[in-house]
């Protein structure tokens, strides 16, 4: 991410993901033009899918990997994920 071009404070957010293989979500902030999101713990991938306007895309986030997106545009965005290991943090970094 180029946070030479961000021009504000971030948004540090950690959903806790007590089950494997169970979804959880996370609504971005309203603003969002950048995101970045990976698991606490390297050792294990993440899996991805971001729904907006009716379009999903599923990614996997192999392990030790992060996602980041950047000009953001558009409304509401929830982002959707799971792991593959019990007691697993995503860790979900925003700038508006």
């Amino acid at each position: 991410m180029a946070l030479k071009n961000i021009k504000s404070k971030p948004t540090v957010a950690t959903v806790a993901m007590t089950t494997a293989g169970e979804e959880y979500s996370y609504q971005l902030p309203v603003g969002t033009r950048s995101l970045s999101i990976k698991l606490r713990n390297v050792g294990y991938p993440l899996y991805l899918a971001m729904v907006t306007a009716f379009t999903t895309i599923y990614i996997n986030i192999p392990q030790g990997d992060k996602y980041e997106e950047e000009n953001i545009k558009g409304g509401e965005r929830t982002l959707y994920f799971k792991t593959t290991v019990d007691s697993q943090v995503a860790e979900i970094l925003t700038f508006k």
